[in-house]
């Protein structure tokens, strides 16, 4: 049984320890960001793993009879492309509601826009992603090796798409008439804009492109 100083001291603690803790996840978007995507990489996984048996299955169906070799053949090619497609979905929102705050995504045109723009940015990687897939299995490599091998050359290459997009957020931003006329909240719309840039991205290691975020935001 604990003393009453050692209970005292742990009742004092623990509301300390929960409030730090709360404050490092709020100022540490980095952490948010790695959070953000392992969980939409978690969830892609699973989609992965569930529309496989479903599209094995269709290849079955007589009304796809003419092209149930070839479905039956790249089925996990085929589970792959739709759950990453799925996913991008899926990860936008995580991103706005761990990431980026909610109000990214408040108004209908703010979350169509922003969803657009992740499957136009990422739409490249998509179809690289899939054949790099394709590739590996193709050698004999098992799928949860061949997935997770491609989600992490993904990553690093939605790392490098994303310093670009801020790059030349950076850049655009510098020349447009708003840093005449909004000098006082030119930052916090540039931060905005960064942001609902940022919220497309459907994989996950982008931590340069966030740190530009929020020296941005100290501006």
């Amino acid at each position: 049984m604990l003393a009453p100083s050692t209970s005292l001291a742990v009742t004092l603690t623990a509301p300390h320890a929960v409030a730090s803790m709360r404050s490092y996840w709020a100022e540490n978007s980095a952490i948010r960001f790695a959070t953000s995507g392992l969980i939409g990489n978690a969830i892609f996984f699973g989609l992965d793993v569930a529309f496989l048996p479903i599209i094995i299955g269709a290849s079955q169906k007589q009304c796809f009879i003419k092209a149930s070799k070839t479905i039956a053949t790249n089925a996990e090619t085929i589970s792959f492309f739709i759950a990453y497609l799925v996913d991008i979905v899926v990860q936008h929102f995580l991103n706005a509601l761990l990431v980026f705050g909610l109000d990214t995504i408040a108004t209908r045109d703010m979350y169509l826009s922003s969803l657009a723009t992740a499957y136009t940015a990422y739409f490249g990687t998509l179809c690289g992603s899939t054949i790099l897939q394709a590739y590996l299995l193709r050698f004999g490599i098992r799928k949860t090796i061949a997935f997770w091998s491609t989600i992490a050359l993904g990553s690093i290459v939605n790392y490098l798409v994303l310093n670009a997009l801020a790059a030349r957020a950076k850049s655009q931003s510098n020349g447009t008439k708003e840093n005449q006329f909004c000098t006082t909240n030119g930052s916090d719309v540039r931060s905005k804009r960064l942001q609902v840039a940022m919220i497309s991205t459907p994989k996950h290691f982008a931590f340069l492109g966030q740190s530009r975020l929020k020296s941005k935001s100290s501006d």
